[in-house]
């Protein structure tokens, strides 16, 4: 998987999963919904979770997000650094109160470096696109996230 600038797209090489639409044998163009896909499934790694303060397990993502509130707007420290391939990473964090009120974060930390590249790129690409702020794209982001995760089956 690599990523590469164009003249108007973000354009990378990811797996079969996430070929769509296609551009060529393994050539994609990064959608939104390709991009909320990759980091749905980096975050669902994440699970289980436990609360430091209460010690209540989050199982899952989707329980995770059922069941804390946001705080504030999630932050990547790459992007605002301007940095869309950076060797040592300095991770994208966002924070959800438990329902006991401690802070717990949801990291980017561990994301394979060409998924992480290949999603700054298409963040840096997507707010000169829709002239926003990295700030309102991922709070726009971690909206959508949450509600496709909640808005998920749970499997039985």
């Amino acid at each position: 998987m690599w990523a590469h600038y164009s003249s108007s797209r973000a354009q990378l090489h990811l797996p079969k999963k996430f070929e769509t639409p296609h551009l060529g044998c393994y050539s994609v163009i990064v959608t939104e919904a390709a991009a909320i896909e990759m980091m749905i499934e980096h975050l669902k790694g994440l699970f289980p979770k436990t609360c430091p303060n209460c010690q209540r397990v989050y199982a899952t993502l989707r329980e995770f997000y059922s069941d804390t509130t946001p705080v504030g707007n999630p932050i990547s420290y790459d992007l605002e650094a301007g940095d869309t391939k950076p060797q040592q990473p300095r991770g994208a964090v966002a924070v959800s109160n438990c329902s006991c009120g401690t802070p717990m974060a949801l990291r980017s930390d561990g994301m394979p470096l060409f998924r992480l590249w290949s999603l700054l790129l298409w963040a840096k690409t997507e707010t000169k696109r829709r002239n926003v702020t990295e700030t309102q794209l991922l709070a726009d982001l971690r909206v959508k996230v949450r509600k496709k995760v909640v808005a998920e089956t749970e499997p039985t």
